[in-house]
């Protein structure tokens, strides 16, 4: 079985994603088809219409009112509101469940595809890292475009949520059995982007091209011949990356330098207003009208005008550009930025045979058009005919199960904390995993019970022992202490408040076994009060929960989502890179940091394993501590340097760009509160489930809302009668 995950899908949605997909699956004979599904990870879409259009493709719908928060193992996972940064997250782990769901009813599924926009294919990559799924499954993701590439040539705004998703997508990339390139200098291009080396890039590409189909028409013989009335056409959507202000000046430029020309220059494609507004702005007055916006135009109209026009290709980066394939097949001329990668000498595009190429100047661009509109081109496009990569590729060989279960160290930095530290060394010998040592380390605890626990666990000796430092070292420093007191060829670090889950330990183990070249193992996080804790492994709803991604390149400049101070790392690592002692907070976060600088890699679980105790008194929970916020992060950011070229600076450079505060103190406080008031109402477990409920509702009996609506509303109409 052959499976397509995906957001888009012709003719149900629009976009190329979709469209390369429809094209890929009409291309299966009917025996392959029976043996092909979709699973649809979009908004809601009619399995009776998607039967009507594929008839023989299975469909599996991930719901998101289907969405599991415990799956059969046990695990738990983030409800939706918990995956503040991009919902990308999220959907990556819906996918997840849905792929499961398909494999429990056909079971083993051969190819796996993915597209790279917004890393849709995070969790299943990190789950089969894990061991925990599709081990007998290539699991690949296809270059369609990813959505960080554009947003560094597109003009558009970068918020948080777009470095979460730069860090999904290069991460789904990574971690891939395959990538499927559709021309190789496009997978160039996004090799160099995210900065792959060879050896991790170049033995995963498979190039494979979709196939091109016209909905309208036969393909064309051959080419038009060019005249004077030939509308030169635009055929893309009107955006700041697909260049259409460099479309309008390089036509403007032909149009003065061919007087004889008669013909339109046209805008055949959709847009907002304003950018329309600025594109009508900038024609010449003299030439305003030449100019032609169709951007409502039928489908049936678009496909006859470009079958008769000059189609114009501007843009800098296409993943494969499937309207200038379809304008040549449907027999027009092709002009086409030369430095797109898509349009690249081993793309089937060649200069002065099926196109015409320039230089990517409007200057460019009018010298191209002169040549098509005088000598045209002498064939239509070919198609590439590269074999299927669900035909070619075979699930890499699932790594041997190592039999040896090695020496686990969990280091237990503890001060003051003797009210919680049983409970959390409890948490470490109810694991799965049995051969671990617990080192807890006391940094000169002073209260009476904190006292008394640390003489009482010293006194069971067995698995446990305790390092006392001499004088309080502080956090930073009480962790390398313990690294050096450590015999396991793993570390678990895990401080004395919190508790980690019974599977955790085992899993991590494997993983690092399974994957020698990756060094740590992040476990998401459900936050808990002291109130909550006996329910830990009842229910599956929490305070509040953090998602990490393991190796937050872009958002890990300014928020940890690297991991918690807890994950599995090789002792080897920690001890190479050490805790900066001079740390007051956030020493977890450069370890992390630093590591992915000199090319340590990360597995992030996509289940809940690690539990934050909140406390009402903890350090990290202060109005104090977030106000000192900027000085922490201050502190983090010395001692490295970001370059660019030949340029370096120092890396606290980043912290100019971020607004200050624009008062101290209580406004501060005051805003932690709020903050505090907000994710309350947000995360509380009756709003959740009041959501839900809607959303059932929404689905199944949206008359239940607008009547209960309805009702509501003459119900207060009728209390202010009353009142009055």
């Amino acid at each position: 079985m052959k499976v397509f995950v995906t957001t888009e899908l012709f003719p149900f949605t629009h976009g190329g994603i979709g469209r390369a997909i429809a094209n890929m699956l009409s291309s299966l004979d009917p025996a392959q088809a029976a043996q092909t599904a979709i699973v649809w990870v979009g908004d809601d879409l009619d399995s009776n219409r998607f039967a009507s259009v594929y008839p023989q493709i299975k469909l599996v719908v991930v719901s998101k009112l289907d969405y599991e928060l415990v799956d059969e193992n046990g695990v738990c996972y983030p409800p939706e509101w918990a995956f503040t940064d991009t919902e990308w997250h999220w959907r990556s782990v819906r996918a997840l469940q849905g792929l499961r769901k398909l494999a429990r009813e056909v079971g083993k599924l051969d190819y796996i595809e993915f597209p790279d926009w917004g890393g849709l294919g995070f969790a299943t990559t990190q789950e089969k890292r894990l061991g925990r799924e599709f081990d007998d499954s290539v699991v690949a993701v296809r270059l369609h475009t990813v959505d960080s590439l554009l947003a560094d040539v597109d003009s558009r705004l970068v918020d948080k949520q777009a470095l979460a998703i730069y860090d999904l997508e290069r991460k789904a990339l990574a971690d891939s059995d395959s990538v499927i390139a559709q021309i190789p200098e496009v997978g160039h291009a996004i090799k160099a982007f995210f900065g792959f080396s060879d050896e991790q890039w170049l033995p995963r590409i498979h190039v494979h091209a979709p196939p091109v189909t016209l909905d309208f028409g036969d393909v064309a013989r051959e080419p038009i011949s060019a005249c004077a009335d030939t509308p030169i056409v635009f055929p893309s959507k009107i955006q700041y990356l697909k260049r259409p202000d460099l479309f309008l000046r390089g036509a403007c430029g032909f149009v003065r330098a061919h007087p004889e020309y008669r013909g339109n220059i046209v805008f055949a494609a959709h847009s907002s207003p304003d950018a329309m507004a600025r594109l009508r702005r900038m024609v010449p007055p003299d030439l305003a009208g030449r100019f032609v916006f169709l951007d409502n135009a039928s489908p049936i109209e678009r496909a006859h005008l470009l079958s008769r026009s000059i189609s114009v290709t501007t843009s800098q980066f296409e993943s494969f550009c499937l309207s200038a394939y379809e304008a040549s097949l449907a027999g027009a001329i092709c002009v086409l930025n030369g430095n797109n990668p898509a349009f690249g000498d081993s793309s089937p595009w060649r200069d002065g045979l099926n196109c015409c190429k320039f230089d990517g100047t409007a200057e460019g661009l009018a010298a191209a058009l002169a040549v098509a509109y005088a000598h045209g081109v002498r064939e239509i496009v070919k198609m590439p005919s590269d074999p299927t990569p669900w035909d070619m590729l075979q699930a890499p060989p699932a790594p041997k199960s190592v039999a040896s279960r090695p020496l686990v160290s969990v280091v237990v930095p503890h001060f003051n904390l003797g009210e919680y530290l049983p409970r959390t060394l409890d948490s470490i010998l109810a694991s799965t995993y049995e051969n671990v040592e617990i080192v807890v380390v006391d940094d000169c605890s002073t209260d009476a019970l904190s006292c008394l626990a640390i003489e009482r666990i010293q006194t069971l000796g067995g698995r446990i022992r305790i390092v006392r430092n001499p004088m309080n070292l502080g956090l930073a420093a009480t962790r390398n202490v313990a690294l050096q007191h450590v015999c396991g060829e793993f570390i678990l670090t895990l401080d004395a408040d919190d508790l980690i889950g019974p599977q955790f330990i085992e899993l991590a183990v494997d993983a690092l076994q399974r994957n020698p070249e990756f060094d740590f193992v992040v476990p998401q996080t459900g936050f808990f009060l002291d109130r909550e804790e006996g329910q830990i492994g009842r229910q599956a709803a929490f305070a509040d929960y953090a998602v990490f991604y393991g190796e937050a390149r872009a958002l890990g400049m300014y928020e940890n989502r690297f991991s918690t101070a807890t994950c599995m790392a090789r002792t080897v690592v920690l001890r190479e890179l050490k805790y900066r002692e001079e740390l007051e907070a956030y020493e977890d976060w450069d370890l992390y940091s630093r590591a992915l600088a000199t090319g340590k890699r990360f597995i992030a679980t996509n289940g809940i394993h690690f539990f934050y105790r909140r406390r009402a008194n903890s350090m990290y929970h202060t109005p104090e501590r977030v106000a000192r916020h900027r000085e922490l992060y201050h502190a983090l950011l010395t001692g490295k340097m970001v370059e660019a070229g030949e340029v370096r600076l120092p890396l606290y450079v980043l912290e100019g760009g971020q607004a200050a505060s624009a008062a101290p103190g209580a406004l501060e406080e005051e805003l932690h509160a709020l903050r505090s008031q907000l994710a309350f109402y947000q995360n509380s477990r009756a709003i959740f489930a009041t959501r839900k409920i809607v959303e059932y509702l929404k689905a199944k009996a949206p008359w239940a809302i607008k009547l209960t609506r309805h009702g509501l509303q003459t119900v207060w109409r009728a209390r202010r009668r009353l009142r009055s």
